[in-house]
């Protein structure tokens, strides 16, 4: 506003300018003079008017704001910055492009009987990753999608050890996704490259609210931990994932997938993957008066994706009550190839329960328990239990989570010690 009133101004001189250069052209004509002072004069007050009005105005906004207007630029001005951050750009008008991922590090304390140590990873419940998505909405009701993601693990919670405190794992940069998807309501989804197989994560169904901290595959957390044999004080060359295991489908792969609409809560998927596997699910998702329920049930044929299995059969449920209590089950089998080798079986467990203890966060509890048995050998068992905790700030992007895992061996191969591991951490999504 103070800007306006310097073009007033100027406004008023340039009347003023006018008015002498057409007095001197009228060679000093008393009427002609009367006229365009009458006339200047109307328009000086006209602006003068007009410049008090303004100045009040100031005046009342500055009183408003508290006289804090440099403040409040500065935050409009960051809002702005914020927004236009948020944004990809695509080089086609049509398409929209989202930017997201997360960071999921976390220290890790374990101890196997023989000794203790700290390690600092990456959480492979949930690695970090980065990944970009692309969608097109088409008048024919048809919707273009595509999505590339790179899992990004420094030192993950799978492998550290004893003998290498720092992973070697190939899960350190790894593409998870890089797939281009059709799907209408009423025809579907037909989906092409690297992605979920139709088998992937019918193993992993969970509505407890803790699964960042724990899942069925509880091999996720100080797996690569060594047994030690306390009997005969000797550190065997065997990780616990060796004896304790979980199975969930064919992962991610490089294939063909087509997913039908739903039907009554229902929906049933079938993927072919390069390696000759291919694989089928089926998936039910329904609420009854606020209580929830999900489960998946999957089989596949790994082909040369998983040297020396048959046939794999994985499934979960899992149910929320409107109280926020929750319970989850999970299973599966792995028919082996290899003659003598009994199947390979995994029940897996848990309780839980949800709640608030104030607005825009949740906090979630959970204690799970799960068993498997003939993993590498016939007639050897692993079983384990856990407590968890994850607290949600949805505001933040951010869930705080604390484990706690006891790993237990029944083997001929050693009398091992069980396996004691604590894991806290936090995941930033974005």
């Amino acid at each position: 506003m103070p800007g306006k009133n310097k073009y007033l101004q100027a406004g008023a001189f340039g009347a003023l300018i006018i008015f002498c250069s057409l007095q001197a052209f009228a060679g000093g004509n008393t009427k002609l003079d009367s006229d365009l002072l009458h006339e200047l004069k109307r328009m000086i007050e006209q602006q003068q008017a007009q410049i008090d009005q303004q100045a009040a105005e100031i005046a009342a906004l500055k009183e408003q704001l508290g006289g804090n207007t440099e403040a409040i630029a500065v935050k409009a001005d960051k809002e702005d910055i914020e927004d236009l951050d948020k944004v990809a750009y695509s080089s086609f008008a049509n398409v929209n492009v989202s930017l997201y991922g997360q960071f999921n590090p976390a220290a890790l304390y374990v101890n196997n009987g023989d000794s203790s140590k700290l390690y600092v990873v990456d959480n492979v419940h949930s690695q970090s990753r980065l990944g970009l998505r692309a969608r097109v909405d088409t008048t024919s009701g048809w919707q273009v999608g595509g999505r590339f993601e790179f899992g990004i693990s420094g030192n993950a919670s799978t492998d550290v050890n004893s003998w290498y405190t720092e992973s070697a794992s190939e899960e350190f940069f790894k593409l998870r996704w890089a797939e281009i998807s059709f799907a209408k309501e009423s025809y579907g989804k037909f989906s092409l490259g690297k992605g979920d197989s139709a088998s992937n994560s019918t193993a992993e169904i969970d509505m407890s609210g803790t699964a960042v901290a724990m899942q069925d595959k509880t091999l996720w957390m100080a797996s690569g931990t060594l047994w030690y044999d306390g009997s005969s004080d000797i550190l065997s060359e065997l990780e616990v994932k060796e004896i304790y295991n979980g199975f969930d489908g064919l992962s991610r792969t490089d294939r063909i997938r087509y997913d039908t609409p739903e039907f009554g809560g229902f929906s049933l998927a079938g993927s072919y993957s390069s390696g000759d596997a291919f694989d089928g699910s089926v998936w039910y998702s329904r609420e009854f008066s606020g209580t929830r329920v999900a489960a998946a049930l999957g089989v596949a044929n790994p082909g040369d994706i998983m040297v020396g299995t048959d046939l794999l059969y994985t499934g979960s449920a899992s149910i929320l009550f409107p109280l926020g209590i929750s319970a989850t089950f999970s299973g599966s089998n792995m028919e082996k190839q290899e003659e003598g080798l009994d199947d390979a079986t995994v029940w897996w467990a848990k309780l839980g329960y949800k709640t608030s203890f104030y607005e825009g966060a949740t906090t979630a509890f959970s204690l799970d328990y799960g068993e498997s048995e003939n993993i590498s050998v016939n007639d050897e068992k692993g079983s384990t239990w856990a407590l968890a905790a994850v607290h949600d700030i949805r505001d933040w992007g951010t869930e705080f989570y604390a484990i706690y895992r006891r790993y237990m061996a029944d083997s001929e191969r050693g009398d091992f010690d069980d396996v004691n591991s604590v894991m806290a951490g936090a995941r930033l999504r974005f």
